[in-house]
């Protein structure tokens, strides 16, 4: 039996040169584990690791794989990446100014002896606090349909889960932007990281929508 490893021995860095077998080791237990397949082939994604480290550049930006390391040895990984699919059916001259406004988790597993001691959620909160420095307004995570275990350990971690095609509308500084799964059979996590905003289900005709809007009390004059 493996012993926990302390909290204050977990080290979360950008993935370094020579990680990608592990980012990929661990990725193939992520898809046994039924969570969505990452944009780029694992395969692919090892070797940028192995050549550029954990900054891979990708269409619209840059996709960033943090690791969880206990010692010398990788326990965990986090891959983000630009929204891809979304930035694709923005018009060309829109799409630079709303690169930075989602951050999508393609990719976050743990092996199997470090589970239940904090990695995901130190990995987890790594990229949402990069994210936000970098002016996201969003972090989404595709989850598949009735996989409720990882639903449920988003949603302990300040997520929403939207029902499968609901639609997710935020403000940017272009006005209001909309995303949604993709209709491919999952769902969508989803977090803001705006202060003074949260995350809200609202009807409108018949139909829901999840609303990342403004609660901070505006001051009086």
């Amino acid at each position: 039996m493996t012993d926990q490893p302390d909290s204050d021995a977990i080290t979360i860095t950008l993935a370094a040169k020579g990680d990608g077998q592990a980012a990929a080791t661990l990725g193939a237990l992520a898809l046994s584990d039924h969570t969505p397949s990452p944009q780029a082939p694992l395969s692919s994604l090892a070797d940028a690791i192995d050549e550029h480290g954990g900054r891979v550049a990708l269409p619209y930006g840059n996709g960033h794989c943090l690791t969880a390391r206990i010692g010398s040895t990788v326990a965990g990984v986090l891959y983000t990446t630009p929204p891809i699919r979304w930035l694709q059916g923005q018009s060309a001259d829109q799409r630079a100014r709303l690169t930075q406004a989602l951050v999508e988790i393609e990719l976050l597993a743990v092996s199997e002896p470090y589970r239940n001691c904090g990695i995901g959620t130190a990995l987890l909160e790594t990229a949402e606090h990069t994210a936000r420095n970098a002016g996201s307004h969003l972090a989404l995570a595709k989850i598949r349909a009735g996989a409720f275990p990882t639903m449920r350990w988003y949603r302990r971690r300040g997520y929403t889960i939207a029902a499968q095609g609901e639609p997710v509308l935020f403000r940017t500084r272009q006005g209001f932007a909309s995303c949604d799964d993709g209709n491919d059979g999952h769902q969508l996590a989803v977090k803001t990281l705006r202060l003074g905003t949260a995350v809200r289900r609202r009807t409108a005709r018949g139909t829901t929508c999840l609303v990342a809007e403004h609660t901070a009390t505006q001051p009086t004059r």
